[in-house]
């Protein structure tokens, strides 16, 4: 079939390792979906946002423009850049800031490595006020996730869905665009997973225009249910699936137009790397794929059904994405 029409994903996690592990796929495997015989209903993947995350001990720019030399050599679409400076000051990558890189910060994973406080946020839109540039955020609440995993014990993995609760998500965000709005600073806060988050989000825009967000296919079309069963552990992702309730609520705010864009969060790991701790799903490596879905399961599930109009899945996965990477929409493939 030949390509008649193409998709943006946003948030596509390639490249690198994560938690120690490798992730699956690198820039060869996406271009893949760039090809005629693969791409599904004659829709091809266009461009990507994909994620640098600093090493210790290592300056953030090499890591980037290795990956970057990568992206370049093995993969034919454009490429949008998503740093994030874990031990990086802002004269240490003001010299990267440009049309095709914004920030990616985290409310959790203290234990990671990953997490910033509020406060820290907070410094980096004040350092950045000149420029503006874009912060992504992973908004779930530190404090309140390790409040609950101490009630939860991880024996299961649908204790995920226990240990990270709503609230938490719910929490981070108030508290980034509270801060978006008093700085006027853009943020783009990343796989929406709660209802009650994304109507926060939807009144905080009205505040500042500056405000963004995604939410991702798996939380539009799958519940809990999914983290039962045989190979559970597989389906381990953060945010984990939320209740049936809170799935159909998504769908209705995603009809409603309060999501920008949808996304992947594509986080492909090898089966062998979650099922060596199957019976430990504390230790899984947390993340699923997603990026050659994006736009078939999107098309089959809520275009098809007639939930949403084939013109808007174009504005979630082609028009507004190209829009948030800087994308000429004639140019983009």
């Amino acid at each position: 079939m030949p390509i008649e029409r193409i998709y943006h994903d946003f948030h596509v996690h390639v490249g690198e390792s994560i938690g120690g592990y490798r992730l699956r796929d690198d820039f060869a495997d996406l271009n893949l979906l760039r090809r005629p015989e693969i791409a599904s209903l004659g829709v091809a993947l266009g461009s990507i946002g994909a994620f640098v995350t600093q090493e210790a001990g290592t300056p953030l720019k090499d890591k980037y423009l290795r990956m970057k030399r990568v992206a370049n050599r093995d993969f034919s679409g454009k490429v949008f850049w998503h740093l994030s400076p874990l031990y990086s000051e802002v004269e240490d990558i003001i010299a990267l800031l440009d049309k095709d890189v914004d920030l990616k910060l985290y409310t959790c994973y203290r234990e990671a490595g990953l997490y910033s406080s509020y406060e820290q946020i907070e410094r980096w839109m004040q350092a950045l006020a000149e420029h503006k540039t874009r912060i992504l955020i992973h908004c779930e609440d530190e404090a309140t996730v390790q409040e609950y995993s101490q009630r939860h014990p991880f024996h299961h993995p649908h204790d995920h869905f226990l240990r990270r609760p709503e609230i938490a998500e719910l929490r981070a965000v108030e508290r980034v665009v509270d801060l978006a709005i008093k700085y006027s600073h853009p943020v783009h806060i990343v796989h929406v997973s709660t209802p009650q988050a994304a109507i926060l989000i939807q009144e905080a825009k009205k505040a500042f225009g500056g405000i963004s967000c995604e939410t991702a296919p798996h939380y539009l079309l799958y519940n809990d249910d999914m983290l039962r069963g045989v190979d559970a552990h597989r389906r381990i992702c953060t945010p984990p699936f939320r209740a049936e309730r809170s799935r159909g609520m998504l769908v209705e705010l995603l009809q409603d137009g309060v999501f920008d864009i949808l996304a992947s969060d594509h986080c492909a790991f090898n089966d062998k790397d979650k099922d060596r701790f199957k019976d430990n799903p504390q230790k899984v490596p947390c993340g699923i794929a997603g990026i050659g879905e994006l736009f078939a399961s999107m098309h089959k599930n809520l275009v098809e059904s007639g939930k949403i109009s084939p013109d808007m899945l174009d504005r979630l996965t082609r028009i507004n994405p190209a829009r948030l990477m800087n994308l000429e929409l004639q140019d983009e493939i």
